[in-house]
């Protein structure tokens, strides 16, 4: 039988927020005047949201138990099936890389692998660690420099007790480099965290935030990342008191947004609790959207959410790299970069950003502009443009 789809006009939710630090709360939110709307109801288990901003942007949400497929929903509410799997094969979460592809997890028995999805098409990436099986990928992120980490708290694919014969043997983390997939597989977290579920960088990729959801943990662990992306300490960052944590996020500032049984929770990087979000079906994750990253897409079950927010979330930033070619120098970064101006300012000067006027060329799948070097010196940075 088809899943049941009812769409919502906007509503407004009556006080959706719990206030405790008002001076910090409110420069994430206007909680006077933010409206909370239903985009789509959907009944399944939902989770997954990635905004693609892609064609004048979209959502991609997993649909999971009887619908087992990914969805797609047009703002306000238009939903349509974005890729319907074979049969067991269930996604959970999914992200974008660089190159604003979609990068996948498979957590059905079908799959138990982390994929690209591209117009349609299924390309496995990471299959296998060191030889051995995954009990069921389950949320992915991609680090600026390429690499792809996911974790494998093994609820939806092999749900035996590990170690089983042929997976692994335990619940881990995972960092690999998509271009040489299965051999370049490294469990980068073994002990400390008994079922690894979300996970997210702060903004400048030095520090890893992983959500524990075992029920007797309700943590999100805090690692620090090293430049050759091993991970270190593994402090508990924050317990989440109502439900587990199971999808977390960080906007520009660095603050941390998790699920929980009654709401979205904003957390300061030192781990005091600003607000909540109060949304009045179980949270299971959420991630950032809209044309400058400032709307906040939430998956509550069966529901998909979505609330303007003051600030922006980390996709609205990529990293330069720039190196030399003969006498000039060539800023570059991944094609597409959609919406994104390259912004500059003098070095001394920590006045407006400009956006720097000439297009950059496109070669080998890199946005790259070439600078003639001078006595004069300069920074540069790509952002969303502020509207």
């Amino acid at each position: 039988m088809a899943a049941l789809f009812i769409f919502h006009t906007a509503i407004r939710a009556a006080g959706p927020f719990e206030v405790l630090i008002p001076g910090e709360l409110s420069k994430v939110v206007d909680t006077n005047n933010a409206v909370l709307v239903t985009n789509a109801t959907v009944n399944n288990w939902l989770e997954g949201p990635v905004w693609v901003p892609a064609n004048g942007g979209y959502l991609v949400f997993s649909a999971m138990d009887t619908a087992n497929r990914l969805k797609k929903l047009v703002p306000p509410n238009t939903v349509t099936d974005f890729l319907v799997p074979a049969a067991n094969t269930l996604y959970n979460g999914n992200t974008l890389d660089a190159q604003e592809r979609l990068i996948a997890c498979q957590a059905g028995t079908a799959g138990l692998r982390v994929v690209m999805i591209t117009n349609s098409v299924v390309t496995p990436l990471v299959s296998t660690c060191n030889g051995l099986n995954f009990y069921s990928p389950n949320d992915v992120v991609v680090k600026s420099d390429g690499t792809v980490w996911f974790t494998d708290p093994g609820y939806n694919g092999n749900t035996a007790t590990p170690p089983q014969p042929g997976y692994q043997g335990g619940y881990y983390v995972y960092r690999f480099d998509p271009a040489n997939g299965n051999a370049t597989c490294t469990p980068v977290s073994t002990n400390l965290l008994i079922r690894p579920n979300g996970l997210c960088f702060s903004p400048d990729e030095s520090l890893l935030y992983i959500a524990d959801s075992d029920t007797a943990r309700h943590h999100i662990r805090l690692f620090s990342v090293s430049p050759s992306n091993t991970l270190t300490g593994g402090s508990v960052f924050v317990t989440i008191s109502n439900g587990v944590p199971d999808g977390i996020r960080c906007d520009v500032d660095g603050r941390v947004y998790s699920s929980s049984a009654d709401g979205v929770r904003i957390y300061l990087p030192d781990g005091r609790l600003i607000g909540r979000i109060m949304i009045p079906n179980t949270v299971a994750n959420l991630c950032f959207g809209g044309a400058d990253w400032k709307t906040l897409y939430i998956t509550a079950q069966p529901r998909v959410y979505s609330i303007p927010l003051k600030v922006a979330g980390t996709p609205s930033m990529k990293k330069l790299q720039v190196s030399r070619d003969g006498a000039q120098l060539r800023i570059s970064w991944p094609a597409p970069a959609t919406g994104f101006q390259l912004e500059t300012r003098p070095a001394a000067n920590a006045g407006a950003w400009m956006p720097v006027p000439d297009q950059p060329s496109i070669t080998n799948g890199l946005c790259q502009y070439v600078l003639t070097p001078t006595n004069k010196s300069a920074m540069y940075r790509l952002r969303k443009p502020a509207p």
